[in-house]
């Protein structure tokens, strides 16, 4: 008898890694759709297409990131379908695994923040965080190329005038109703850095 199929809690919009044997054609697109049980669509942009050179019946690893655990699975393409998007049928995984990646706990918080998300300026909150990155909550969906990762500029305020701006990457992007939350992984953090960010945070242990 086939083992039942692993419901996946995995939000559309969520990127995936598609890693087949060799790696050199590892690509990344986004769950567009699926049918539980049965399969996966995932749309790539044209570049990874071309790129990665995926086939009919060939076998893949997919990863994907979930808050702090990084999820992987083997699935077999159904199919591929190039007009009028590249999109991939996978198989509908039977078993997924996950391990947690984050080395340091996250202190619960709430810092208005404005967000330089790729030369686009939003407000947000940042509601966790640790000296490796946060999670920010900002309104609306902020349009982003699901094939890279896209560079994050925050701006915190602190004292009476002055402002923290700390660097990092989008690596997580989940809508939630009409705001979208995004995991930011910062660059290192100087020792200014660190002693306002624990001013603002008294919890935070840098």
């Amino acid at each position: 008898m086939n083992k039942p199929s692993q419901r996946l809690f995995i939000e559309l919009g969520t990127t995936l890694q598609l890693e087949p044997e060799n790696p050199e054609r590892s690509v990344s697109g986004e769950l567009l759709g699926m049918q539980v049980g049965k399969y996966l669509i995932v749309r790539m942009s044209e570049k990874n297409w071309l790129k990665s050179r995926l086939k009919d019946k060939e076998s893949l690893n997919v990863k994907y990131l979930l808050s702090d655990d990084v999820f992987g699975f083997k699935a077999r393409i159904i199919r591929t379908i190039q007009n009028p998007d590249f999109l991939i049928f996978l198989e509908y995984p039977r078993d997924v695994k996950s391990c947690n990646i984050r080395s340091k706990k996250r202190v619960e918080c709430f810092l208005p923040a404005r967000i330089i998300l790729d030369k686009t300026d939003l407000s947000g909150v940042i509601i966790n965080i640790n000296k490796n990155g946060c999670l920010a909550l900002i309104d609306g969906h902020p349009e982003q190329d699901c094939c890279r990762t896209t560079p994050v500029t925050i701006h915190l305020p602190y004292g009476q005038f002055d402002t923290l701006a700390l660097e990092g990457e989008v690596r997580t992007t989940h809508k939630q109703g009409s705001q979208t939350r995004l995991g930011i992984l910062f660059e290192d953090l100087d020792g200014f850095s660190k002693r306002v960010l624990t001013t603002l945070v008294p919890a935070l242990n840098l």
